[in-house]
């Protein structure tokens, strides 16, 4: 009687999951495809092909991948050419889409309403729950910050236009690690907007300083607007912490700055992840490397490129996934 009660509630359990769209081997499988604690994937030059290729390189599939409009204006903004950097092995349900959005677009236009919500019903076709990462790097680089006041109203407004027709998108808060650059608002934090943030993410690659010495990796730990200062301002407002961007750099765009071929960046900062991860189960979000290639980054890794940071990469990679 035991067994016949065991194989009924099994077969009941089965019903249940298929009723729902799920296979039995779907649930017993990771969250996650790659086997990874977190969401891990990258950036792979807006090429599904590159995606899938990187996959099968590092032996693991890619839970997220991450893309960018393009900013020149509004028509452009709107052309969703960046549907097509999703791999066919790509599952809505199961992995994330995350596309990088400017707040204002270059030639300085906020968006009509309407502009908004027709971008969020584009990012949803891709991926309804997918991730947005909005204004990001606001302290340095791009969507530049120059009012917090201005800044916040236009980061809520978007917020909601988006949420209208796209109503489980994720919003990412995206400073780029170290203080205020090129005039931006010098308190990075007060950029933050309260109940319109899901996730608090940081773009961080080995550079100023590399991470060459147990000083220099300990500093882009420990300064302010560096990892842990992100990573506890995330937790402190009960929300998780992703990597949106991070790799080596070999290229000339930082050079005599960065670390070059340097396996010691993906260990430390592996490491580091891996103990949040086990210290607060779920605090990662997740992780995007981003692999360019071209000359000014020089941060892709694969069997030709970056080669001893990329052959550390796959090891650190490795023992996660067994763990």
């Amino acid at each position: 009687m035991r067994r016949a009660r065991r194989f009924m509630a099994a077969a009941v359990a089965t019903v249940a999951l298929v009723a729902a769209g799920i296979t039995p081997a779907q649930a017993a499988s990771p969250k996650y495809a790659s086997g990874m604690p977190w969401s891990d994937g990258g950036f792979f030059e807006h090429s599904a092909a590159q995606a899938q290729s990187f996959a099968r390189w590092r032996g693991a599939p890619v839970d997220n991948i991450t893309a960018y409009t393009t900013r020149t204006n509004w028509n452009e903004q709107l052309n969703d050419w960046w549907a097509g950097s999703v791999p066919s092995s790509f599952r809505a349900r199961r992995d994330d889409f995350i596309l990088s959005v400017p707040l204002w677009t270059d030639d300085g236009r906020a968006g009509t309403d309407q502009n908004w919500k027709d971008l969020g019903r584009k990012i949803a076709a891709v991926d309804p729950d997918g991730l947005v990462r909005l204004g990001w790097e606001m302290n340095c680089c791009f969507s530049h910050a120059t009012n917090a006041q201005k800044w916040r109203k236009q980061f809520s407004r978007a917020v909601t236009l988006l949420r209208s027709t796209a109503p489980r998108l994720q919003i990412v808060f995206n400073p780029n690690e170290g203080p205020a650059q090129n005039g931006t608002v010098a308190k990075v934090e007060s950029l933050y907007v309260k109940g319109k943030v899901d996730i608090i993410a940081l773009d961080a690659y080995d550079w100023w300083a590399p991470f060459t010495s147990k000083a220099n990796i300990d500093s882009h730990f420990t300064k302010k607007y560096g990892w842990n200062y992100w990573y506890d301002f995330a937790r402190d407002r009960g929300l998780p912490f992703a990597l949106a961007e991070f790799s080596v750099s070999s290229g000339t765009g930082q050079a005599g700055a960065s670390g070059g071929d340097n396996p010691r960046f993906f260990d430390a900062t592996y490491t580091w992840l891996a103990q949040r991860q086990k210290s607060d189960p779920g605090s990662i979000r997740f992780v995007s490397v981003f692999n360019e290639s071209s000359a000014y980054c020089g941060c892709a890794i694969s069997a030709t490129k970056n080669r001893k940071a990329a052959a550390k990469y796959k090891a650190v990679i490795g023992k996660l996934r067994r763990s």
